[in-house]
């Protein structure tokens, strides 16, 4: 995991008793999180075990006592104060929570695809606080959720983006802004196509905006 990437992810997780790395692969996110001691503790789950054996193999031994590690899909029945599922499919990640016993009152979650409809699944039972993109090689969507008993009410433009980059926009994401609207102008089929012309103009809208607010 790149060290933006890595920085940006733990930079979201509060300080909490006991964190789930969900998927945890490395064990980056987690070890990094009891290394900045933001967390008390810290649970290391994935469906793989030789992925788990990554994170016993990179854990400090120092941590040795702060840690669990659990070969399972998901969150199963564990009950945390804090999950991290960052570097899965949204889709996926929607699942798991759907799947969890349990719902964490924090959420971290940083989905590679499908992020309308996690933010989708997330108004209903958390307050997203944190929505923003970064670039570290490639751009990166990073949510930050607290449970929450009103659900939350978002645009359709902040469903479809992030309801932080649409209120505060980063240069990170201005840039993925104008990434997208030439490749969506370059499309052969693009003259011929009312949703993707629709699509090129609320993004040319959004850059004016932004260039405004900095002029």
């Amino acid at each position: 995991m790149g060290s933006v990437r890595l920085t940006k992810i733990v930079s979201l997780i509060p300080k909490c008793n006991t964190l789930a790395d969900v998927g945890c692969d490395h064990g980056y996110v987690g070890i990094e999180a009891l290394n900045t001691s933001r967390v008390d503790s810290v649970i290391f789950v994935d469906v793989s075990e030789p992925s788990l054996n990554k994170a016993r193999q990179n854990c400090p031994q120092e941590h040795s006592k702060r840690v669990k590690y659990l070969c399972q899909d998901g969150l199963g029945s564990l009950a945390v104060d804090c999950a991290v599922i960052a570097g899965m499919g949204g889709l996926e990640i929607i699942s798991i929570l759907e799947e969890a016993k349990a719902l964490p009152q924090r959420l971290v979650l940083q989905p590679m695809r499908n992020q309308k409809d996690v933010r989708q699944y997330l108004c209903d039972k958390y307050e997203i606080v944190t929505d923003v993109k970064f670039y570290d090689g490639k751009y990166y969507d990073l949510i930050y959720a607290e449970r929450s008993d009103s659900p939350t009410k978002l645009t359709e433009l902040e469903l479809e983006y992030g309801k932080t980059n649409v209120a505060n926009p980063s240069s990170d994401f201005v840039s993925y802004l104008q990434e997208e609207l030439v490749k969506i102008t370059n499309y052969p089929i693009y003259p011929n196509e009312p949703k993707l012309q629709a699509r090129a103009a609320t993004i040319h809208k959004l850059i004016a905006e932004y260039s405004a607010k900095k002029s």
